[in-house]
């Protein structure tokens, strides 16, 4: 699932392997729930404005992302201050 798009595919082992930086798999708990949303076809996509578990998944993955950038971010601040 692309988690800033809310894009839901479903992917083979080794179509995974070029889609790394964009889709994130969904974990094991929430892979019945995608099949649901996938209905049979190939590609949807997921409202995350919805009160949903991929939803709320999504979200809370965005909201890990962002805080590590963050992290990155002041670790370079910092670094490039020191001079």
């Amino acid at each position: 699932m692309n988690i800033d798009t809310g894009e839901l595919r479903m992917f083979t082992a080794d179509q995974m392997k070029e889609f790394v930086g964009v889709f994130t798999p969904v974990p094991s708990e929430l892979q019945d729930e995608a099949r649901k949303a996938l209905g049979g076809e190939e590609s949807t996509v997921i409202d995350l404005k919805a009160d949903t578990p991929l939803a709320n998944w999504a979200k809370s993955e965005r909201k890990h992302k962002a805080k590590s950038n963050r992290a990155k971010m002041a670790k370079a601040s910092k670094r490039r201050n020191r001079r």
